[in-house]
């Protein structure tokens, strides 16, 4: 099933929020979708009751997707790309993005993490971290998971796939760590498990990922890759790979995503934007898309 949320419902996700209940200062990129008529204080109050809903609760959208749907994300600049979300691939995946979506968790989302040096040097843009510390700490603690699913398809250009927490395994002992993971995972370097909300794009063929248990829910049509390629090219040159990633030392780098400016790193600190919200993003990193 093919499902168009702002033919089917003519509506627009407003990104400008009402003072009082986050920064409305910050520019958006919003996804079109089935949207209630709800404040954003109202959209606040739901993600935080809605991380602490029991599974299955409808009112929190934690159902079952249709088989297909498509939704669009849009950027501050006004331009946009559309994604189809296949979920025979990763039913797990497709799941909790067609509940994020439906709960409008993606407006004045940043694409934070921009490992993108060139059209041939470049690895993955993420996103998914909320603005609002209090719901992103809420759906870190009640609705993590173990869950996972072995990929269907690859890890190729344009496919999206969940960020997950890694595994490291160690085949040497009588108790491998990733023993129990085989069914998914067949890689003795680590395998991925644990996820939340956060979901990234792979800009070139990253199919070592598979092996590691990475599965891709959704893709970028091919059709709108360009204006993702642009979002990596500007935020990749400018900010970079998450300081997470890279050494404080610029001569000790060995990763070309690594931005550094006046010998210190330019990117996201992932602690202080979870701990912070996108207060640390308007204020760090003006240039930097939102969702």
């Amino acid at each position: 099933m093919e499902m168009k949320f702002w033919l089917a419902w003519g509506f627009l996700v407003s990104a400008k929020l009402e003072m009082g209940c986050e920064d409305s200062s910050l520019l958006a990129v919003k996804a079109q979708k089935v949207v209630m008529h709800r404040s954003p204080c109202n959209r606040t109050e739901r993600l935080l009751r809605c991380a602490q809903a029991p599974p299955g609760d409808a009112s929190c959208f934690d159902t079952s997707p249709p088989a297909e749907f498509q939704v669009r994300f849009t950027l501050h600049t006004g331009e946009s790309f559309l994604t189809k979300v296949v979920s025979s691939w990763a039913p797990v995946f497709a799941q909790r993005f067609w509940q994020l979506v439906n709960l409008g968790w993606w407006d004045e989302v940043a694409i934070y993490r921009n490992d993108y040096v060139n059209a041939s040097l470049n690895f993955v843009s993420q996103w998914g971290i909320n603005g609002n510390p209090a719901v992103n700490s809420a759906w870190n603690d009640y609705k993590s998971s173990n869950a996972s699913e072995k990929p269907q398809v690859s890890n190729t250009r344009g496919r999206l796939a969940f960020a997950m927490d890694a595994v490291v395994c160690n085949s040497t002992t009588a108790t491998d760590p990733c023993a129990p993971l085989r069914y998914y995972c067949s890689s003795n370097e680590y395998c991925a498990r644990g996820f939340s909300t956060e979901i990234f794009v792979n800009y070139g063929n990253n199919s070592r990922l598979d092996a590691h248990g990475v599965a891709p829910f959704a893709e970028v049509e091919s059709f709108d890759m360009p204006v993702v390629d642009a979002v990596g090219n500007v935020l990749g040159n400018l900010y970079g790979e998450v300081t997470d990633q890279c050494p404080a030392n610029e001569a000790n780098s060995t990763s070309p995503g690594c931005v550094y400016r006046n010998g210190t790193l330019a990117g996201v600190n992932v602690t202080r934007f979870g701990n912070e919200g996108n207060r640390y993003i308007a204020s760090s990193f003006p240039q930097m898309y939102q969702m």
